[in-house]
């Protein structure tokens, strides 16, 4: 991918957070670039979706997300992924 490329990419990826995170502040395009040198457009797509997710779930605790935990999450779960480490996801108990 060019770095030309990359800018436009990451514009969109920018779009995506202002969609998912209305009224919240979104990363600089070049936090953006930078995912899109680092990984695969499902993963930062991905990445930016659990952010906002998590983001939803935090709004009305006591301690909301700023932007700076929701990049910092949105890495960490992109990171995760490329590495193939899974969420733990609870097991439902199943009727015998």
């Amino acid at each position: 991918m060019t770095v030309i490329e990359q800018m436009a990419k990451a514009e969109e990826y920018a779009a995506l957070w202002a969609t998912l995170m209305p009224n919240f502040g979104v990363p600089g395009t070049d936090q953006f670039a930078l995912w899109c040198g680092q990984y695969p457009e499902a993963v930062i797509v991905r990445g930016v979706n659990r952010a906002a997710a998590k983001r939803r779930k935090k709004f009305d605790t006591t301690e909301p997300m700023s932007v700076r935990d929701a990049v910092r999450y949105a890495a960490s779960v992109m990171r995760n992924e490329v590495l193939g480490i899974q969420r733990h996801e609870p097991e439902t108990a199943t009727a015998r």
